[in-house]
C-alpha cells in the first residue's frame, strides 16, 4: 500500500513538472528565431498476445512515409523513410500499474538501429468519464554513432463516447503530451510531443485510430517541428 502511494505521489510530481515544462516550451518557441517544419505519414500495426492473466506480449510494425508538398513553403527540410519492428513483454502489477521491457529494430537509409526500453505505466480512472494515463520510460538506442539515452514522461486523457469505458462498436477521443530529453555524445536535447487520437473499438475488440501529432525537437531557437498524420490498427488475442 505504501509503495503504491509513493508511486502515485511521484507520478503527480512528474505531471506537475510536465505542465511547467510545456509552459516554458511555449515561451521558448515564441522567442525562437529559426524553425524547420517537417511532415510525415505513419502507418502502424500493433498486436497484443495474452500469455497469462499478468503477462502480455506486445508487438508492432511502424512505417514512416514522408509527405511530399509542392509550393508549400511552411514545410521545409526532409524526413527519412524508416521501418520499425518493436516487441516487448508487459507485466500487470495490479489493477492500475504495469511494467514492461522490450526492444526495437529500425531500418533507415541503408543503415539500422537497435533500441532497448524499460517503462512503468499507471492508469487512473477518475470519478468522471475521463481516464488518465501516465507512462515513464527510459530507452537506449545503439547505432554507428554514439549511444543515445532518452528519458521520457507521458501523460494522457481518454474520453469514451458514453459511460466509463469504450465498449465494442463505440468510439473514443484521447489527448497526449510527452516530454523527453536525449543525451548523446555529451549533448542534451529536449523534445516535446503533443498528440490527439480518434479511435473506434470494433466488435472483435480490435481498435483503429487516427493520430495527429506535433513533435518539437531542440526546443527554443533553431527548433525543428515534425507534423505526423498516423493510422493505427490494434489486434488483440
Amino acid at each position: 500500500m505504501l509503495n503504491r502511494i509513493l508511486i502515485i505521489y511521484y507520478f503527480e510530481k512528474a505531471a506537475n513538472l510536465l505542465a511547467l515544462l510545456i509552459c516554458s516550451t511555449v515561451v521558448a518557441i515564441a522567442q525562437g528565431k529559426k524553425q524547420d517544419n517537417l511532415s510525415s505519414d505513419v502507418l502502424m500495426l500493433n498486436h497484443s498476445l495474452k500469455i497469462s492473466n499478468r503477462y502480455h506480449l506486445k508487438s508492432s510494425i511502424e512505417q514512416r512515409i514522408p509527405f511530399i508538398f509542392t509550393n508549400v513553403s511552411f514545410f521545409t527540410g526532409k524526413v527519412r523513410a524508416r521501418t520499425d519492428f518493436t516487441t516487448g513483454l508487459q507485466r500487470k502489477l495490479n489493477s492500475s500499474f504495469t511494467a514492461a521491457v522490450g526492444g526495437m529494430y529500425r531500418f533507415v537509409s541503408r543503415t539500422s538501429e537497435q533500441r532497448l526500453y524499460q517503462q512503468i505505466g499507471y492508469v487512473q480512472q477518475t470519478l468522471s468519464r475521463v481516464k488518465i494515463v501516465h507512462r515513464v520510460r527510459v530507452d537506449q538506442t545503439f547505432s554507428a554513432e554514439e549511444t543515445e539515452f532518452r528519458y521520457r514522461y507521458r501523460a494522457g486523457a481518454e474520453l469514451p463516447r458514453s459511460g466509463f469505458r469504450t465498449d465494442p462498436g463505440e468510439h473514443y477521443f484521447a489527448v497526449l503530451a510527452e516530454y523527453l530529453v536525449k543525451f548523446q555524445d555529451s549533448k542534451y536535447t529536449p523534445e516535446l510531443r503533443l498528440a490527439s487520437q480518434f479511435g473506434f473499438v470494433f466488435r472483435n475488440t480490435n481498435k483503429g485510430e487516427v493520430l495527429l501529432e506535433l513533435r518539437i525537437d531542440e526546443l527554443g531557437s533553431g527548433s525543428e517541428n515534425l507534423f505526423l498524420l498516423g493510422l493505427s490498427y490494434y489486434l488483440s488475442k
